[in-house]
């Protein structure tokens, strides 16, 4: 049964409520990057009342922290509550497009923890094809998605985002190491593509390219699914072509 707050409890929530959106519309202003002690000093809040919702927005996906000057900045978090945010929004017409040209799943996610984050989904006309949603989530090393949004990272990074070793072994082809991760990150960063082969689920092949974002907090890539008998070298190259031409198409709208 679902517990129902006292009068002081429902005036605390509320409270840390609207501290917590105060703090989130800071950043909408003109200060897109703020440090704890910023935020502490604008608000007139105490710093461990700010680290604590800070704690709590960055867990949640709603602040990401920068890595090397360790300041804060919106993040991706509406994305759960809301498909329409500006990037799904701009990418849905070219990825219609692209399933309708294809006939096969397409894709468009981002990095969240150490999971790959679904922010639109289209589905092709193929009766063999993936069904996918947004805000579907998917590890990061038996992916193309996963692999893409790894190699946009440093390794250090890279290695964090994937987790504890030894990975889940989903099938037969799964890497299970941070050493073969890494060359299949290299090979990527090399071609500009990533792959997955049967390395998530038996009979499965995904393709993905990264996607210049410049508004977002983080790596964001396009993907296609599609079964491996289809997957053929021909298939393939036209794919990635495909992808490419969508992903520009995305950031051209961007701008």
């Amino acid at each position: 049964m679902r517990k129902q707050l006292s009068q002081d409890e429902n005036k605390g929530s509320v409270g840390t409520l609207a501290r917590g959106l105060d703090i989130l519309e800071l950043f909408a202003g003109e200060s897109p990057e703020l440090t704890q002690t910023e935020i502490s000093d604008r608000l007139g809040l105490p710093v461990p009342t700010v680290h604590r919702l800070v704690k709590l927005l960055t867990e949640r996906g709603w602040l990401v922290r920068d890595t090397a000057s360790r300041r804060l900045r919106l993040g991706l978090g509406a994305a759960r509550l809301l498909p329409a945010v500006r990037l799904p929004d701009l990418a849905r017409e070219p990825l219609r497009a692209l399933a309708e040209r294809t006939g096969d799943t397409v894709n468009l996610a981002t990095l969240d923890g150490h999971e790959v984050l679904y922010l639109l989904s289209e589905t092709g006309s193929h009766l063999l094809t993936l069904r996918s949603h947004a805000g579907l989530r998917l590890p990061l090393h038996a992916t193309a998605l996963g692999k893409c949004l790894l190699a946009q990272l440093d390794d250090d990074a890279a290695r964090a985002a994937a987790g504890r070793e030894p990975y889940e072994a989903l099938t037969p082809r799964t890497v299970t190491t941070w050493a073969q991760l890494r060359a299949n990150l290299e090979r990527v960063r090399r071609e500009d593509v990533a792959h997955s082969r049967e390395e998530y689920e038996v009979g499965l092949h995904s393709i993905a390219v990264p996607l210049a974002w410049v508004d977002g907090d983080g790596p964001v890539a396009v993907n296609v699914s599609l079964p491996s008998s289809r997957a053929g070298r021909a298939d393939t190259v036209k794919l990635v072509r495909e992808l490419r031409s969508t992903a520009a198409a995305i950031t051209g709208a961007a701008r």
